[in-house]
């Protein structure tokens, strides 16, 4: 996909073309549209631009995938791109303060993967909540060098 992306940037010229793991997405005026004619529908001439390329080179993708809006949903967050703001849906947010509540009871015992499942969670939070970081150090260093997925971890301070 990174080479996709740098044809699409160098080769074919499209502004403001972003990607994020399999996830490109972009940015321009709502009055810059195009027909698509695979779709039959209208659509951000650099969102065209892309999947002309796409079926040129045989990548395939989805319409229901091809979006744009005031706010567009990107891994999860609600982005707005006019202000440049992100921000985790409250539903998102109480979902993760509850995992959190859940898991940080101190003088319990949590299997390996449990300590995994939150790690991911916090990581992934992290791209809007950058000051989760200290709660992820302790949740890597209390399960640095363990590999069995049952094994009981005990729940201490400093993952609290």
């Amino acid at each position: 996909m990174a080479l996709v992306i740098w044809i699409a940037i160098i080769k074919i010229l499209i502004f403001y073309i972003y990607i994020y793991v399999d996830d490109s997405f972009s940015f321009q005026r709502k009055e810059e549209m195009e027909m698509y004619a695979l779709y039959h529908k209208l659509l951000l001439c650099n969102i065209c631009k892309l999947l002309r390329l796409w079926d040129h080179l045989g990548v395939p993708h989805e319409e229901r995938k091809q979006i744009f809006g005031e706010e567009l949903p990107i891994i999860g967050f609600d982005v707005d791109p006019n202000i440049l703001h992100v921000r985790m849906s409250d539903e998102l947010r109480l979902d993760l303060i509850s995992s959190i509540q859940a898991f940080a009871i101190q003088g319990t015992h949590r299997s390996l993967r449990d300590f995994q499942c939150l790690a991911g969670h916090l990581n992934w939070a992290l791209n809007v909540y950058p000051l989760l970081c200290p709660g992820l150090s302790a949740l890597y260093a209390k399960t640095a060098g363990k590999l069995e997925q049952r094994a009981l971890i005990w729940v201490n301070r400093d993952v609290i």
